[in-house]
């Protein structure tokens, strides 16, 4: 399959964005081995393109190298889960505080928050919309603080992360839950109140990070 060239987007990137989709829905899994010469006749390239493809890819914490095998999914392990979800939960904290400061950053946030919630609780039957307009309330949040320190770090984990949100709502109740939590989330910063706001995201992210290591050890796939 080749990709419809963009020329406001470089081949790699736009090589690597297909391939980032398809590890994030489970089509590619971790471990599975992401051979150049097979994808370089996918796309209809050379090499070359599908090296840097890889290597931004490894960049976003999506790909690695192994030994004998060459680039392969990244398969996380506990340990690696647990410490980005705690470097998510910060990053986000901390947006939160931005965004809660002042009547205007409030509006702001509300704007832009609340419609994404309305389309969460239409699609909460249509399982990969849910998954994109869950990762793109938590984005928000981030990009509504407007620091770009805090942007740039997100950016950084946010390919594994974009995995784990699937994986941590599956189930209806995990809808609900998920729902009501993100509600609970917009209702404190609603009242500025960044701690509770904070609380409430806290709690919503340990929750997440168990199913979706629960979903890892039994082998469930997005």
């Amino acid at each position: 399959m080749a990709v419809q060239r963009d020329r406001r987007t470089s081949f790699p990137r736009q090589v690597a964005g297909v391939l980032a989709k398809e590890i994030t829905e489970g089509v590619l899994p971790p471990g599975e081995r992401l051979l150049e010469q097979t994808l370089s006749e996918r796309f209809g390239t050379s090499r070359a393109p599908i090296r840097e493809a890889l290597y931004l890819l490894a960049q976003e914490g999506l790909v690695e190298r192994v030994p004998r095998k060459g680039a392969v999914v990244k398969r996380y392990t506990t340990r690696e889960i647990e410490e980005l979800y705690k470097v998510r939960v910060t990053l986000e904290e901390l947006a939160l505080g931005r965004d809660c400061d002042g009547l205007r950053r409030v509006r702001l946030s509300l704007a832009e928050l609340r419609p994404i919630v309305g389309e969460m609780e239409k699609s909460r039957r249509e399982a990969k919309r849910y998954h994109g307009l869950n990762f793109e309330f938590h984005k928000s949040i981030i990009k509504l603080s407007r620091s770009l320190v805090l942007s740039r770090l997100y950016t950084q984990i946010e390919g594994p992360l974009k995995t784990f949100l699937r994986l941590s709502v599956t189930t209806k109740e995990d809808v609900s839950r998920s729902i009501e939590d993100h509600r609970r989330i917009v209702a404190a910063i609603a009242e500025g109140d960044a701690a509770e706001a904070g609380k409430v995201l806290r709690a919503h992210e340990v929750d997440g990070m168990a199913r979706a290591m629960e979903a890892l050890r039994e082998g469930r796939l997005p």
